[in-house]
């Protein structure tokens, strides 16, 4: 099985109600950050807090950063999935709006003291998708020659990731520099997908299809995982460069070597 993917834009975001932002980073640390100390033992529960931020306080974007936009919802302008195999899709999804990533709760984040590398697992309830889509392939026996409007329904969603980073300073402020990001998802306890107009408008067929993705959706995942998962490797490896490029590393953890 081979997969090629290029993609998108994902997101994670911020909103800081009394922060002020200058020239290049953000200046003053919001008052819902409580830095940790990187020489205390209780380091990762400390990290664990402040990088549940990320999801629950930062949602709406970070004034300043424009390049980033809020996390409810995410907006992603294409996805492009090229598959072959025993799955043959060849697929451009457009105008992608995700819900549900701000519910996103940090069950274990921590630091490696040697190497400074963070490692982190979310719970997601559940993420809601909307987008148009171009595809032809085949799949579950299926010829798919179609375009529309799609809906995704995922819950229980279980993933984790990898960052490899190194301190940056500038004068009294320490930056965290992002040299690679491995995602996982561990788990995904339901989906559903809902596909308009994928043959032409004949509903009944369309209905058809619609109940077999859903009934074979583990199938589907267990085919499709690997480019997911690299889709999310892009996704979060862009927003997490450009937030720790912005956000002083020293406001969540002081005493940094």
């Amino acid at each position: 099985m081979s997969a090629k993917l290029c993609s998108l834009s994902f997101l994670l975001a911020l909103t800081l109600q009394v922060s002020l932002v200058f020239g290049k980073h953000l200046v003053d640390k919001p008052s819902f950050l409580n830095p940790c100390d990187f020489n205390d033992n209780n380091l990762n529960t400390c990290f664990a807090s402040n990088f549940q931020v990320l999801f629950r306080e930062w949602k709406d974007g970070i004034p300043g950063l424009k390049s980033l936009g809020p996390l409810e919802p995410l907006s992603i302008k294409r996805l492009r999935i090229n598959q072959s195999g025993a799955l043959q899709i060849n697929a451009d999804i457009e105008n992608l709006l995700v819900d549900g990533a701000s519910g996103a709760k940090v069950v274990e984040a921590s630091v490696d003291k040697n190497t400074l590398d963070v490692f982190a697992k979310l719970e997601i309830p559940q993420l809601h998708a909307t987008g148009n889509y171009k595809v032809k392939g085949s799949v579950l026996g299926l010829n798919l020659n179609g375009q529309g409007t799609a809906s995704f329904v995922a819950k229980n969603i279980v993933l984790s990731f990898n960052i490899k980073t190194r301190v940056r300073r500038e004068g009294d402020l320490v930056f965290s520099e992002i040299l690679d990001l491995k995602a996982k998802i561990r788990n995904i306890g339901d989906f559903h997908i809902d596909v308009k107009n994928l043959f032409g408008g004949q509903r009944d067929i369309e209905d058809t299809a619609n109940d077999l993705f859903n009934q074979n959706w583990r199938e589907l995942y267990g085919t499709l995982a690997p480019t997911l998962e690299q889709t999310l490797e892009l996704v979060l490896k862009d927003r997490f460069t450009k937030i720790y490029s912005f956000v002083p590393a020293n406001f969540f953890i002081i005493n940094l070597p």
